[in-house]
């Protein structure tokens, strides 16, 4: 075979190949050497330059598709997935709509350093809390102060509510002090190691000064995720809702 491959137009036919395809070949084989050789530059290691424009490729790549979490949204109230907050970086846990009696009152969002499905992990206040509130509907301030007071007693003990009654008294009346509660007003609710609780309305803040209290933060967010809220709401603030 090797004899009639060296005639290249008589023995055509014995190689399988025509003199033209043959030319083609050996014309394709000596442009794909460089590429061969580089790609055996030292062994089977690519060399530098295409290292560096890998490299270049892939960070390319990263910058133009960045992996970004979608904001979360129920009854028209849309949030944010992160949010910070004094300077904290905090994870949305959860949201929910809250409902009183018939009508549905407002959309809570509970956010946290790290996402938990435990309500113990919500009570502790050695950590940032963060609950945003946008109103469902217009109300008047002696009702959100009565819903207030209502389920504050609701969720503390007799001895408990001896103890916390003067910041019962100071919060209830923030609630009571707004002229007027509408539709898409926004509550904020934040704690914070040391300073304690404070609140803001619309983003101006409503507490002079902060509840450091414990217990009155234990108290208070059993009115979100403790045993005498529905279920359907405590579990959305616990991630129900996120998961579906």
């Amino acid at each position: 075979m090797l004899g009639a491959c060296n005639t290249l137009e008589s023995n055509a036919t014995a190689c399988g190949r025509s003199p033209a395809v043959r030319g083609a070949q050996r014309r394709s084989h000596w442009r794909m050497a460089p590429a061969r050789r580089a790609c055996s530059h030292r062994g089977d290691r690519m060399p530098p330059f295409l290292r560096t424009a890998l490299a270049l490729t892939v960070a390319g790549c990263m910058t133009c598709s960045p992996l970004t979490a979608q904001a979360a949204s129920l009854e028209g109230v849309t949030v944010d997935d992160t949010v910070t907050v004094n300077g904290q970086k905090l994870v949305l846990n959860g949201m929910a709509v809250r409902k009183r009696g018939y009508f549905k009152t407002e959309v809570s969002a509970l956010y946290l350093p790290q996402r938990t499905d435990n309500p113990e992990v919500v009570y502790r206040t050695n950590a940032m809390r963060y609950i945003r509130m946008t109103l469902l509907r217009d109300l008047p301030p002696a009702t959100a102060s009565r819903f207030f007071i209502k389920e504050f007693t609701q969720n503390a003990t007799e001895a408990e509510a001896k103890q916390l009654i003067n910041e019962l008294g100071t919060l209830g009346g923030i609630y009571g002090s707004l002229n007027k509660i509408n539709k898409g007003d926004v509550v904020e609710i934040i704690w914070t190691p040391g300073p304690g609780m404070t609140a803001r309305y619309n983003g101006k803040l409503i507490t002079e000064q902060g509840v450091p209290n414990p217990l009155w933060w234990a108290v208070y967010m059993r009115g979100y995720v403790g045993p005498n809220v529905s279920d359907t709401y405590r579990n959305g603030l616990m991630g129900a809702s996120l998961s579906n």
